[in-house]
């Protein structure tokens, strides 16, 4: 039995590619089970894929659909091979929030899965092997003989440390390897899944359904010596949601990394009141130089319609631990909430100037669907241009801002304000003793012409032209409006 994995070409030239590592991790979990596996990411290579199809003859094709900066390439993918004979499933964060129904009607496609995939495509291969009907198949998605979505009952989440070591040789990891904060070959990884945090604009809700779990540390730190070793990788990026749910955990992980004797530098999510100075100092110590706070809002009422549940006063003096620790701290704030003032928004200003972040990153927020907050919004009448067909997505986009504003600001102050910390922070000098100066500048650029060179003629001009909006756009807006800068506190 052979299976297919599809990382569809994506469209986004801002942000670098990171390693799949839900293919990677499904991958992994069928091998273990005697199935052959291949993966083809055709956004860090150049792929035919109709021939890598002819080639390889699999029984069944999954295609990551991790944000819709996939939908075009997903799209071109299946439009390619729905008529070979073999099902097709779409699976990923996308299509955690979509509609199915929306979906099936926009394009050819016979299955969708939700969630998490490994158990999932355990039973489906099963079936297929097996000449048995997939719709017996728990969190899962089919079109009945009319045409109508069915969605399976949700699938119980697996025991992660159950899960087998990451088998990286399914994939080219120097693809991947990325420039940031001193390190010349970094990578995305993973120790835990999800949050039990109750965040009303977050995915995690959706995707992870508000729980946290932990994979196997011993695991992972095989892992991590396979990257350093064999991989030549220098730093990790640790995407979980949550990477240190408490205390013990930070001297758990650091001991560990002590105790291999690799060296690399590392960074990781975390909550503003979650750790004090001591553990940033012991994770300093052992290698990390960069900490990523979502704060979202700098006015308490929205951080209650939010329910983000930290503690306020908190906020500026963590930032100062990370200060005088030496670790570089990121600051993620979210503007253009639903219903959200002028007046808040300044809140956030202030508060963004107030503490010691190294840098700020301000996003516009869009509706993400079957979320707690995008549905009241819905609800509201605040949404003017619902997603009705599957392109309709494409539209959501956090800096084109090409879907509804939902805020009561104008969507001009709201671009200014998004510009004016995105360019301070890409052309900011210093980024620490460990990084180069203008660290984030030259991330962007060497992402850029790396991103440029996997792409397609039709799809780098295609890619190119969406840059060149969003640039002189930003460019304008960080510049040309002082009578906004002076307005919300703008230097």
């Amino acid at each position: 039995m052979k299976v297919l994995f599809i990382m569809p070409y994506n469209c986004d030239l801002i942000h670098a590619v990171s390693l799949p590592l839900g293919l990677i991790s499904i991958g992994s979990y069928l091998k273990q089970y005697g199935y052959d596996v291949k993966i083809c990411d055709l956004s860090v290579s150049h792929i035919n894929i109709e021939k890598v199809f002819d080639e390889y003859s699999p029984n069944i094709v999954g295609l990551s659909l991790s944000s819709v900066k996939h939908i075009d390439g997903a799209v071109d993918v299946t439009r390619k091979l729905s008529k070979r004979g073999v099902p097709i499933v779409w699976g990923g964060t996308f299509c955690d929030v979509a509609d199915p129904q929306i979906v099936f009607d926009g394009v050819d496609v016979d299955y969708l899965s939700f969630c998490e995939g490994e158990a999932t495509w355990l039973e489906i291969v099963r079936c297929l092997e097996k000449g048995e009907d997939f719709r017996k198949v728990k969190g899962i998605a089919y079109r009945d003989e009319n045409g109508k979505a069915v969605v399976t009952p949700d699938r119980e989440y697996i025991d992660l440390t159950t899960l087998p070591i990451l088998d990286y040789s399914l994939v080219d990891v120097s693809a991947y390897s990325q420039y940031l904060y001193g390190c010349k070959n970094l990578v995305y990884v993973y120790l835990s899944k999800g949050c039990p945090s109750k965040c009303t604009f977050c995915v995690n809700q959706i995707t992870h359904r508000c729980t946290y779990r932990r994979r196997s540390l011993e695991h992972f730190m095989k892992e991590a010596e396979v990257l350093v070793n064999q991989y030549g990788v220098d730093g990790l990026y640790f995407c979980d949601e949550l990477c240190f749910k408490n205390k013990e955990q930070v001297y758990e992980v650091c001991d560990a990394f002590e105790k291999s004797g690799l060296k690399f530098f590392w960074g990781f999510q975390t909550r503003v009141g979650n750790l004090t100075e001591k553990e940033f100092q012991r994770c300093y110590d052992c290698g990390c130089r960069w900490v990523d706070f979502g704060i979202e809002s700098g006015n308490k009422e929205q951080l209650k319609i939010m329910k983000k549940a930290i503690p306020y006063d908190k906020i500026v003096p963590t930032f100062d631990m990370c200060d005088r620790v030496g670790l570089i701290s990121l600051a993620n704030f979210i503007v253009g909430l639903p219903g959200e003032t002028e007046e808040q928004l300044m809140d956030t200003v202030r508060l963004a100037n107030e503490i010691k972040a190294t840098q700020c990153s301000f996003l516009q927020y869009c509706i993400s669907p079957k979320t707690e907050m995008s549905k009241k919004a819905i609800d509201d009448g605040l949404v003017k241009h619902p997603v009705r067909k599957l392109s309709d997505y494409k539209k959501i986009d956090f800096f084109l801002s090409r879907t509804d504003n939902l805020s009561k600001i104008k969507q001009t102050e709201l671009n200014v304000v998004q510009s004016y910390y995105l360019w301070n922070a890409i052309f900011r000098k210093d980024y620490g003793k460990d990084a180069k100066n203008y660290d984030l500048l030259i991330k962007h650029i060497k992402t850029l012409l790396r991103r440029l060179s996997f792409l397609s003629f039709k799809n780098s001009v295609k890619c190119m032209f969406e840059f060149g909006y969003l640039g002189l756009r930003f460019f304008f807006d960080a510049h040309f409006h002082p009578k906004i800068y002076k307005k919300y506190g703008l230097k």
